[in-house]
């Protein structure tokens, strides 16, 4: 009778001792794949998996300066141009650590300018600059020289509206990359004789429209050198008697500080 008793107790014992062991490994087995799920979506919120477009811009600098030769420096006979001599100014008026970073081409006309900003790999640039200043136009003016006077007047309407549509593009480009940017060009000089009136007229009517698609942007500022050099070429102008000495470079460095600060 005590072996009837005792032995489906024992077999019952055992069942339910396998029943919590199996229970326990499933349990463990469950737990341990979780804590892998939670370490898999720590892991892709890293910042190198995060896009593109929502990364900080590394590398970019405060001053971004883009166009052509006077953009450049060409002719200062310290190397400075107008980035280095603005930026001078600002750390004359304040302890700001600013950076600069000069991406001009000597040489570039506002198609090429236009490329180069289009392309990716000055999206990063762009993107951090808190100011981008412009030198273009001056090189796509300038190759009217080689034009007669019988064919001068059509070229440079041909001219001006190539340069217009290019602006514009470079302007688009820009706010789509940099939306609250402050912007500044540069607007053209005379370097030649003022005894020809029809280079003045060309001058005037290129920089009135510069103006005008300036003016379609709150944060584009328009920077006039055609007065500042009008009666001073002698003094502001380099041995090659087009682009600016250092003086040259100076004068548009202050006015360019002038009217941003």
């Amino acid at each position: 009778m005590f072996k009837k008793v005792v032995w489906p107790l024992v077999s019952m014992s055992a069942l339910i001792l396998a029943l919590v062991f199996v229970f326990g490994f499933v349990t463990s087995i469950i737990i341990s794949g979780d804590e892998a799920g939670v370490q898999t979506e720590t892991q892709t919120e890293s910042p190198e998996d995060m896009p593109e477009d929502v990364m900080p811009p590394d590398g970019a600098s405060d001053i971004l300066i883009l166009g052509d030769s006077i953009g450049f420096g060409v002719g200062d006979e310290e190397n400075l141009g107008i980035g280095e001599r603005y930026l001078n100014l600002l750390e004359e008026d304040s302890e700001t650590d600013t950076t600069i970073t000069n991406s001009s081409v000597p040489g570039f006309e506002s198609s090429q300018l236009a490329d180069l900003i289009e392309s990716r790999e000055n999206r990063t640039s762009i993107a951090g600059a808190e100011l981008i200043i412009l030198s273009i136009g001056g090189n796509d003016l300038n190759r009217l020289n080689l034009e007669d006077n019988v064919t001068l007047a059509p070229a440079f309407e041909e001219t001006l509206n190539t340069y217009k549509e290019n602006l514009t593009f470079i302007l688009s480009e820009i706010r789509s990359i940099n939306p609250d940017a402050q912007l500044a060009i540069i607007g053209l000089y005379n370097p030649y004789s003022e005894d020809d009136p029809q280079n003045a007229r060309f001058l005037l009517d290129w920089n009135h429209e510069t103006r005008l698609i300036v003016n379609s942007d709150a944060a584009f500022a328009y920077i006039p050198t055609y007065e500042l050099f009008a009666y001073h070429l002698d003094a502001y102008l380099s041995q090659d008697d087009f682009h600016p000495n250092g003086m040259g470079y100076q004068v548009i460095a202050e006015t360019l500080f002038r009217i941003l600060n």
